[in-house]
């Protein structure tokens, strides 16, 4: 079934990009509508802490899950055989997780402005973390940033061992010793 598929069309792929980019909208409006000015120092603390959060994410996911569990483990090494091709998990997959294992469970235990802030974060920071991925794989590098990002994923990539696991940040690879040398 195509809408399962890892591999995407370039309007899926783009579609992908777009359903985030459309959550995190989303997402920012409620929070909006939902929450009283008086709540502005909570929920922006809450928003900061989904974004790091989301970083932690990112990082146990792809060491843990996309390179230590099967299936997924032998789904992400057709993303390192082809780092260009368009392989990415499917849209569906993404939401349904998002929507029961973050946004579900942060609007079930906090007020709704904290759960949303929170959620908020965590897809930004899942958002942000797609685009990158993209630019590191599709762009060529013309900020000294963008060129730091792209070594450290090739490291990734080529490492004899694995390493590197973050993709927006290198720091929780220092802190649990995975950056390689």
């Amino acid at each position: 079934m195509r809408l399962l598929s890892f591999e995407h069309s370039l309007t899926a792929y783009y579609a992908d990009l777009a359903a985030y980019g459309l959550g995190v909208l989303g997402l920012a409006i409620a929070l909006w509508r939902f929450s009283p000015a008086q709540d502005l120092l909570s929920v922006s603390v809450m928003l900061l802490l989904g974004a790091v959060l989301w970083t932690l994410l990112e990082y146990l996911i792809h060491r843990f899950v996309l390179h230590g569990l099967d299936p997924f483990r032998q789904w992400h090494g057709s993303h390192h055989r082809r780092p260009q091709a368009l392989i990415c998990t499917p849209t569906l997959v993404s939401a349904l997780a998002f929507g029961g294992l973050v946004l579900l469970p942060c609007l079930w235990w906090l007020p709704t402005p904290l759960g949303l802030a929170l959620s908020l974060g965590v897809l930004a920071g899942a958002f942000v973390y797609s685009l990158t991925h993209h630019a590191i794989h599709h762009l060529s590098a013309q900020s000294p940033w963008l060129r730091r990002l792209q070594h450290w994923h090739l490291r990734h990539h080529h490492s004899a061992r694995p390493v590197c696991f973050g993709v927006t940040t290198r720091g929780w690879d220092r802190l649990f010793g995975s950056g390689g040398r």
